[in-house]
């Protein structure tokens, strides 16, 4: 462990080395690829490459880490790996139901503020406003949920629809990407992909009438209606793919010249 200012309590204490998305997200894809995942950028000097690395970074003392993990963590992974509530599957998506709604939307925020804090190079391109990061800081410090006048948190079902060789609903929930950013010029968001879902945060919230769409946490209904989305629809991951098709392709080239 690493001495150090924990990032939550902001006490001198000894640091964990913290991960901003669930360490079991990353255990469960790692035990799926014989413990390596491959990673891929989508700039074009970078080659793909295995990695068993977990996005870990020294933020937090093992008290802090521990009542995130079990506040929070526990929580968000245990909706969507089908342990906690259940699913209803339908044309248009999937609902999410006897969810807690206040918990599932503080569990993405608690993400939020990790992956803008932590120091590891995957999460270099999320980096909020101070106010930002010392709001939810202290919400989550003092375990208060943070008002829904500030965020707005929504959720997609991810598919590929192609009708030959696309991705299945496994192959997405193995799909692991860096958070990014999105501006919308009166307003900013962060996205990530999360076992075959897909997470837009806003900040400052987005406007009443966008916040009533399907998808959106809010409100106190037994019901979370979650639209899909279709995951080569969405440009970011897109470009991804695409980037990793051409790398491939030219790997093949190199070794069939040979």
């Amino acid at each position: 462990m690493t001495l150090g200012t924990c990032k939550l309590c902001l006490q001198r204490r000894a640091l964990c080395d913290s991960h901003a998305l669930p360490s079991s997200l990353f255990n469960y894809i790692l035990r799926r690829n014989s413990g390596k995942a491959i990673v891929i950028t989508d700039d074009a000097a970078t080659p793909a490459r295995l990695s068993s690395d977990t996005w870990d970074a020294a933020l937090l003392c093992s008290e802090c880490e521990t009542r995130l993990n079990r506040q929070y963590d526990a929580y968000g992974i245990a909706v969507f790996r089908g342990h906690r509530g259940s699913v209803r599957v339908h044309p248009e998506g999937v609902d999410l139901l006897n969810v807690d709604r206040r918990r599932l939307r503080m569990f993405f925020l608690s993400v939020l503020w990790r992956v803008s804090v932590s120091s590891h190079p995957s999460y270099s391109n999320i980096d909020l406003p101070y106010r930002w990061e010392e709001d939810l800081r202290q919400a989550l410090a003092s375990d208060r949920p943070v008002p829904q006048s500030r965020y707005t948190v929504a959720i997609y079902k991810m598919r590929d629809s192609t009708p030959v060789g696309g991705f299945s609903n496994e192959d997405l929930r193995s799909f692991l990407a860096a958070p990014f950013a999105r501006d919308y010029g009166e307003f900013l968001s962060v996205c990530f992909p999360f076992l075959s879902f897909f997470v837009e945060t806003f900040f400052p919230r987005v406007s009443p009438a966008y916040a009533k769409r399907r998808g959106v946490l809010h409100g106190r209904g037994p019901v979370i209606p979650v639209p899909y989305v279709e995951v080569l629809e969405i440009p970011e991951i897109m470009n991804v793919l695409v980037s990793a098709l051409r790398k491939h392709l030219k790997t093949e080239g190199v070794h069939g010249a040979a």
